[in-house]
């Protein structure tokens, strides 16, 4: 690489490329020869092509399609590359004459694909015949099971070969008990996934389907949450995690997950604001462009990608899943995660619950409202596929009538419900438009020719110690420092003593959520476990409650996990009273105290702010978070993360007294970052930012603790 991705130069056309053609499928050789028109006086060419890079500036807007490397700087009219070109459908190139004065010059952009598959045999009753699978088990290969044809070409063929019922299959879940059907509800052991894989080979047609699950953050290892990695703002890293779940994921063939979140957490008492990107859209716009980069391997979704699925559409962050409150303004906002997704190329999204007000008043929740999808596909030219949350089955008409391609989670076997009425129901250029799509997506992820993944030998590969590295990375560097009076690091010598309280010092669940499936297997420590193996190191004591002679109390408190709501009423944001009580139970002794904060969603910490003599919060830290929180505080690394929301100075900057969670109740507007105790004059100046499209000051409003808050030092503040 002779060059960071850049975009092409302004002016284009100025000579022609030869070959390969313009749009050609590449599928005999992985370094395709390059040639291009001389161009008199030149002193040499630049060879430039869009590949796949682990370093594009994620804060960047635009197509990482669009960005090219500079990959030879060759005298002649062609070059044939050193290194393989793996597979992938969009490879685009130009070419630059640079005169010997330094006068450029440049080609026209052309594009071609690279596929060069490795055909899985298996003992599945499919043959290979002609270096291709036979699906269809007729001897013959067909134009869909060759794979030296374009996608579009497959995916005729075999949109032309299906039944109503076939086709109508594919747009759901189940395919566990109905082998037609498009999709599997993961994750799965490996052996239980092999096997489901295997029993679509018998079909008919042998269209395999794609395995997904709600595997937000990792795959067997555990990351943290979205808005815990907002809270360290290390893309590249970000980058690196969802590339480590798309090799676990790869390893036994599971194909897709149910994430990232694009979501802008923008409402206080939104329970699902830990799985979203924090209150800053350019954050999580970055962090999107990263993740879904890091799971596809690459700035399209290619034979070697696990699926994004990108969700909740259209940005449950300001309202909830009851219903999303942005208006015309606003909604630019929210939107920027969504775009920064597609730049990175994603092509599965995912309609939350919530209906919107403002793009469909009155109507029902995105997955089933035509106008909510029809915004995302004309506003934001999506062409990509929609697959609806977990929809009841009485809706799933209604949601294929509405737009959507896929119903997820949907069991065609459900009660009260009928195929045939799902065929009735939905018009035929309908369920051929739904897919298309699919069937496009299923091509480009390469499963027609390699379903499986390998059950036996794969898990051997899950959770090596360099995954581990990383989540322990991503906990160290989201760790937030809100406060020290001189107590951190911890200045305790050998026989010294730690007092531990507070349920979160034992609760190995509050590192994650329900989603976070494989952590137990594999001895992650708690957070006491973790801070007795860190003392030992140095000789130190830790006891539960009480000790000899502590010199330092470190109190775990926070919400334990919990699902799609939260764990304490969310109309309590604050610690109940038997947390409270164990913070001031060592502060009345004269005992220095840690307060480790577990911290999902803001909370209102102002009763005991003062109490502590050092606060840490380590949000949803995924895994590692229990020696990554250790290691932090014995001063094994400087402190880096930095909150990704405010935290409110008290109650009533979020709810009128007594209030309920509804907008009438709200002291907060839900739509709007930065505005916790802001004035109506900040809460405009906010609002007319978002419209210029202007960045949006981070110190609006009168948080307890600003947006960004934390310390990077161990100097006392």
């Amino acid at each position: 690489m002779l060059s960071g991705p850049t975009k092409a130069p302004a002016t284009t056309g100025q000579f022609a490329l030869a070959a390969p053609a313009d749009k050609a499928m590449v599928t005999n050789t992985r370094r395709p020869a390059l040639s291009w028109a001389a161009v008199a006086g030149t002193a040499h060419y630049e060879v430039w092509i869009n590949i796949s890079r682990t370093d594009y500036d994620w804060t960047a807007s635009g197509n990482l399609l669009d960005l090219y490397t500079k990959v030879a700087e060759p005298t002649g009219t062609s070059y044939t590359p050193s290194w393989d070109i793996t597979d992938r459908w969009t490879y685009k190139w130009f070419v630059v004459a640079v005169s010997g004065s330094g006068a450029r010059t440049t080609s026209d952009i052309r594009q071609f694909s690279v596929y060069l598959p490795d055909i899985e045999q298996v003992d599945d009753g499919v043959n290979i015949i002609n270096g291709a699978r036979d699906l269809n088990k007729d001897g013959t290969i067909e134009p869909y099971e060759d794979w030296r044809l374009s996608v579009d070409t497959r995916v005729n063929d075999l949109l032309g070969r299906m039944t109503l019922e076939e086709k109508a299959y594919q747009m759901f879940y189940n395919v566990q008990q109905y082998p037609m059907s498009g999709w599997h509800f993961g994750p799965a052991q490996p052996a239980d996934l092999n096997n489901v894989l295997m029993s679509t080979a018998a079909t008919r047609l042998g269209i395999p389907p794609v395995s997904a699950g709600d595997t937000t953050a990792g795959y067997q290892t555990t990351y943290p949450l979205q808005s815990t990695l907002s809270a360290g703002k290390d893309y590249p890293l970000d980058y690196q995690l969802g590339n480590m779940q798309r090799e676990e994921e790869l390893e036994v063939g599971a194909r897709g997950t149910l994430s990232p979140l694009a979501e802008v957490g923008t409402k206080v008492l939104y329970p699902r604001i830990q799985e979203g990107g924090g209150e800053n859209a350019d954050v999580a716009a970055a962090q999107l462009r990263a993740l879904v980069a890091g799971l596809q391997g690459g700035p399209e979704l290619n034979p070697g990608s696990v699926l994004a699925t990108v969700k909740h559409w259209p940005g449950e962050g300001a309202g909830g899943e009851a219903g999303i409150v942005y208006d015309g303004v606003t909604i630019k906002y929210h939107m920027i995660p969504f775009r920064a997704a597609m730049e990175a190329g994603a092509v599965n999204i995912m309609p939350g619950y919530a209906g919107s007000s403002y793009l469909d008043p009155g109507g029902p929740g995105a997955g089933d409202s035509a106008k909510i999808l029809t915004y995302l596909r004309q506003n934001l030219g999506y062409t990509g596929l929609i697959t609806t949350d977990w929809l009841p089955s009485g809706a799933w008409i209604n949601a294929a009538n509405a737009g959507s391609d896929v119903m997820g989670g949907a069991d065609p076997g459900a009660t009260g419900f009928t195929m045939a009425s799902f065929e009735q129901g939905v018009p035929l250029a309908r369920i051929n438009d739904a897919v298309s799509r699919i069937l496009k997506l299923k091509f480009e992820l390469g499963i027609f020719d390699h379903p499986y993944g390998d059950p036996v030998n794969g898990p051997y590969r899950f959770h090596q110690p360099s995954y581990t590295q990383l989540a322990n990375q991503a906990s160290r560097e989201s760790n937030t420092l809100l406060k020290n009076d001189g107590v951190l690091p911890l200045k305790l010598g050998s026989g010294d003593s730690i007092a531990v309280a507070g349920d979160r010092a034992t609760d190995g669940a509050a590192c994650c959520i329900w989603s976070s499936y494989f952590h137990p297997d594999y001895g992650s420590l708690d957070q006491l476990d973790a801070l007795k193996a860190r003392a030992g190191q140095s000789g130190v004591n830790v006891y539960q409650g009480s000790g000899p002679a502590p010199k330092v109390a470190v109190v775990y408190v926070g919400e334990p996990s919990y699902t799609h709501a939260t764990a304490w009423p969310d109309t309590q944001p604050y610690l109940p009273a038997d947390q409270l009580a164990l913070i001031q139970n060592y502060k009345s002794q004269g005992i220095p105290v840690v307060v480790v904060l577990t911290l999902p969603r803001p909370i209102v910490i102002s009763d005991w702010n003062n109490l502590a003599d050092a606060i840490v919060v380590t949000y949803r830290g995924g895994e590692e978070v229990g020696p990554a929180t250790a290691s932090l505080l014995f001063g094994d690394y400087t402190p880096h993360g930095h909150l990704p929301w405010q935290l409110p100075r008290s109650l009533d900057q979020v709810l009128k007294p007594g209030g309920g969670d509804t907008p009438a109740d709200a002291n907060e507007a839900w739509d709007l970052p930065y505005d916790l105790g802001a004035t109506d004059a900040e809460r405009a100046d906010i609002r007319a930012k978002i419209d210029a499209g202007q960045p949006v000051p981070t110190t609006y409003g009168n948080p307890l603790y600003a947006y960004g808050a934390g310390l990077t030092s161990w100097a006392a503040g």
